[in-house]
């Protein structure tokens, strides 16, 4: 009966738990529990990290693909497709390593902290002056006083040093056992659980969150999918140092939630605004590739070829000419002009300026009424649209682009887990660095008359500041004699 018992499965052993440090981790199939916790699986999974997100750094993520056609050629980027590697951190294998680094670390912390935390609460007062004498640190000093006394004036002594203090008589005498700066033995493994914490959180900020890009210009007011309310591009300007270079470039956004403005905020980099948890950052700016401020428009009489006219116009606010009976609108702009045959639509084939076009309405009053014109003229081929029924020719002299401002859109949910964790990091650092665990043992006998004082301690680090400190003590008990 008391073999069939032995033999019960763990779930059925009284009181329906197993004790920490009970579980038989061997008994796993080839020691995965070891493989997990091994040093050199952490270490492996460090340079795979490092190499993915070298990856990630070196090639451009999250980007169109002619931005990589261009960058790299079309065969390359068909392998950087096929591997994944134009949006790394949201790939699998990613998330499978950072999934592993965290079953390695919590491992190793079960497996290797338990034992550290009995030796660290490990606090036996008797022991043999043999004991004593086989530490690090230790001394035999014969003492005139009584043996409760003297260790009275011990509690004392340690006590004002900082040490927690406990005390036993035994057969031979009285034992004392100091000790303090437990949490120091803590501090590493609360820095080696908070590297998990912060992988942790980043990766539950990369499966449940969102990161995005936006442009907007100046006066237009955006809808925000992710959050469900409304984003207004107020203003977008930036500052420039004496010497002409850019100081910083900044927007004024404003929040609109259920048709009321919610929140105004000019951002700058690194300054950014939050709303609903969804995160704005100042990324970039640059100029827009179908919007214009103004165009500077030159009128030339047919023929003769004589200049007429030099108005500046801005977008979409037309403009009458007096004396030639001309209203003219900027109404379109392309910053790299192409034409679809089919569709017969104008668009712009990339952000760059490389052919830009500007597109005019020209209204233009004679004598049989009015004619309406709405060619497209193109900034670097001047004089090369012809408008039949018009007596004038019409080019661009120069253009002034729509400034957009570049928004960085985020939301993590498990940046607050990521903060915690890098406070964790902070903390156990600093308890690991500054505070050392140190125990001492007094054994206090009487020999012929006289009290004799066994004494001898040890610490996890910092021997040299011990040393220096069981000098001192030894100097304070002596000068009890």
């Amino acid at each position: 009966m008391a073999d069939s018992a032995a033999e019960e499965p763990l779930s059925k052993k009284p009181g329906g738990f197993v004790r920490w440090g009970q579980f038989d981790w061997s008994g796993l199939p080839g020691n995965i529990v070891d493989l997990l916790s091994s040093l050199k699986l952490a270490i492996s999974l460090f340079i795979a990290l490092a190499i993915l997100a070298t990856i990630g750094t070196v090639i451009q993520q999250g980007e169109s693909s002619d931005f990589y056609i261009k960058e790299y050629g079309e065969p390359l980027f068909r392998w950087f497709q096929t591997l994944g590697f134009t949006d790394v951190y949201n790939q699998v294998w990613f998330r499978a390593v950072l999934g592993l680094l965290i079953v390695n670390s919590l491992t190793c912390f079960y497996k290797r902290f338990p034992g550290i935390w009995r030796s660290m609460r490990q606090s036996q007062i008797t022991v043999s002056p043999a004991f004593i004498s086989s530490l690090k640190q230790n001394a035999e000093i014969p003492l005139e006083r009584d043996g409760g006394h003297v260790a009275e004036q011990l509690i004392d002594i340690f006590g004002r040093k900082g040490y927690r203090v406990s005390a036993a008589r035994t057969d031979n005498g009285i034992s004392v056992f100091a000790t303090k700066g437990i949490m120091g033995r803590v501090g590493a493994h609360v820095a080696h659980v908070s590297a998990a914490v912060i992988v942790l959180g980043g990766l539950i900020g990369s499966v449940t969150g969102f990161r995005d890009f936006g442009v907007g210009l100046p006066g237009q007011t955006y809808w925000i999918p992710q959050g469900e309310f409304n984003l207004k591009v107020d203003k977008f300007w930036m500052d420039y140092y004496a010497n002409g270079a850019i100081k910083s470039y900044n927007s004024t956004l404003t929040v609109i939630d259920d048709g009321k403005e919610q929140l105004t905020k000019t951002i700058t980099v690194n300054d950014p605004l939050v709303y609903n948890d969804i995160w704005f950052y100042q990324s970039s700016y640059g100029d827009h590739w179908d919007q214009i401020d103004k165009a500077k428009v030159v009128i030339k009489e047919k023929g003769s070829d004589q200049v007429v006219g030099d108005v500046m116009l801005d977008w979409k606010e037309p403009m009458e000419i007096p004396g030639l009976g001309l209203t003219l609108n900027v109404t379109g702009f392309a910053a790299d002009f192409s034409f679809d045959s089919e569709t017969k639509q104008v668009s712009s084939k990339t952000s760059e300026h490389n052919n830009p076009a500007v597109q005019l309405a020209i209204t233009e009053r004679n004598s049989d009424g009015d004619a309406i014109f709405r060619p497209w003229l193109f900034v670097d081929f001047p004089g090369i649209i012809n408008i039949e029924d018009s007596k004038y020719a019409f080019e661009i002299a120069a253009y002034g682009p729509s400034k957009y401002t570049g928004l960085q859109i985020a939301q993590n949910p498990g940046i607050t887990i990521v903060w915690t964790g890098c406070l964790m990091i902070v903390v156990g650092m600093a308890l690991s660095s500054f505070i050392f665990h140190r125990r001492l043992w007094m054994s206090i006998q009487s020999k012929e008359s006289k009290t004799v004082l066994y004494i001898g301690g040890n610490t996890h680090k910092g021997q040299i500041d011990f040393t220096r400190e069981f000098s001192g003590l030894l100097e304070q008990i002596q000068s009890l004699a």
